[in-house]
């Protein structure tokens, strides 16, 4: 998949910005690959987190919000650091991943 500079395998757990790779734990692939696979769509915090958890566990609201600034800091450290936005009161989308 790939929006913009930023190009993901989540079978190989592979993410790629501007063509360096950019290491990401297991969650932090699962969102954005959750996320990537609808680029123009938000996705409410409860979908995003049933489609990285699970339906039936029980996740903070504070975990899914450390794993996005995560995954956020290291995007932006990779040239990438306006893949996540935040649609507030509704939840989160892609960006379009422009390097700087």
């Amino acid at each position: 998949m790939q929006r913009g500079s930023l190009q993901i395998d989540p079978a190989r757990h592979l993410c790629l910005v501007a063509g360096a790779p950019t290491p990401l734990t297991a969650r932090e692939m699962g969102i954005l690959a959750h996320l990537m696979a609808r680029p123009d769509q938000v996705v409410p915090r409860p979908a995003l987190t049933d489609a990285v958890y699970g339906a039936h566990v029980h996740v903070s609201d504070r975990t899914v919000d450390s794993h996005l600034r995560n995954l956020r800091a290291k995007l932006a450290a990779a040239g990438c650091d306006d893949a996540i936005e935040t649609v507030h009161g509704v939840g989160i989308r892609m960006g379009s991943c422009r390097s700087r």
